[in-house]
């Protein structure tokens, strides 16, 4: 019998292996560099994973009013859920915009949050708006700004009271609401941006600011993953930094004393703490009232969106430092 011989590997299968392989890296390295394509994808991956539905919370004292109804908006994605705590007298409005980078996330991540909210004696708007890349700044401002429009036109149905609105948001949606901050103050600002603003300064109780960024000349530095991809996304610029579009994004730069009164929160591993720390100075360098609570760790890590842990100590002690806000500003 012949003796059979083993096979030996061959090796020029590997080199074909290992090139293939490469080839597909430089590719990637290349449209990650010259497109947005790969970054929206991984930053709606990232988003979806907080999106799924939340511990029901028990709140027997809270009404939806409404939900998925359409805000009139001349965008796409322009609809709302309307929550209320039962009560025969109007109550203040907060209108809130979820985070995901302006590029993902979905008002259903918010709802056990803006539930909560509206057991404290508060109509609460949870909104939608079109995201980026197909929807560029300042799309965003201009939904919400008609978001605002449409619950007071539609005021005595749900019960709110006019003279008293509050604009509120996470992450990127506490960036929009910072914008907000603006809009409804700085005329300049209004200007610059267009649209009849909906609200007077005199009816903008204040802004929330939860785990947001607001100078976009140092964000880039925090580090905070693919923040400088979605800001590319957001305006189409890559190198945003100086341009006319950024100094408009720039909150930080733009505050003056007739800024709203502003609660901010932030944790001490967030990365968005620096972000947190220029706001607070930018307002009381202007004498605008500020409620700050950065909480530093001491169990677990209070990093990116710790107030939505609603389990823990800071969360529920941010929550409650929120409701003395509101609470005091709708008097």
């Amino acid at each position: 019998m012949k003796e059979k011989r083993s096979r030996k590997p061959h090796r020029n299968g590997w080199w074909i292996a290992l090139a293939v392989v490469a080839a597909v890296g430089v590719a990637c390295a290349v449209v990650w560099t010259h497109s947005t394509v790969l970054q929206r994808a991984a930053v709606r991956f990232v988003c979806s994973l907080g999106t799924g539905k939340q511990q029901e919370l028990a709140f027997s004292s809270v009404d939806t009013l409404l939900e998925d109804v359409s805000y009139e908006s001349r965008f796409e994605n322009g609809c709302l859920d309307l929550y209320a705590r039962q009560s025969d007298t109007v109550q203040p409005l907060i209108v809130y915009a979820h985070g995901g980078y302006y590029i993902g996330g979905d008002k259903s991540s918010m709802t056990d949050y803006c539930r909560l909210l509206a057991s404290r004696g508060y109509v609460v708007a949870n909104i939608n708006y079109m995201l980026a890349p197909e929807a560029k700044y300042p799309t965003q401002i201009l939904q919400v700004n008609e978001a605002v429009s449409f619950l007071l036109k539609h005021a005595a149905d749900y019960g709110i009271d006019p003279l008293r609105v509050f604009i509120g948001g996470d992450s990127a949606g506490g960036h929009l609401s910072s914008q907000m901050g603006l809009y409804y103050t700085d005329p300049d600002f209004q200007r610059e941006i267009g649209d009849e603003p909906a609200l007077s300064a005199e009816q903008l109780r204040g802004v929330i600011l939860h785990c947001g960024y607001y100078n976009t000349d140092t964000v880039r530095a925090t580090g905070f993953p693919m923040i400088a991809d979605s800001i590319w996304m957001l305006t189409g610029v890559k190198d945003y930094e100086g341009t006319t579009v950024s100094e408009q994004m720039n909150t930080v730069k733009q505050i003056s004393p007739d800024y709203p009164a502003v609660f901010i929160d932030c944790g001490d591993q967030d990365p968005f703490i620096t972000q947190a720390h220029e706001m607070i100075d930018a307002l009381h360098a202007n004498g605008v009232e500020v409620v700050s609570y950065l909480p530093v760790t001491s169990q677990m890590p209070l990093m990116h969106e710790f107030q939505m842990q609603l389990s823990w100590p800071e969360a529920q002690e941010a929550m409650e430092l929120l409701a003395g806000f509101l609470g005091e500003r709708s008097k």
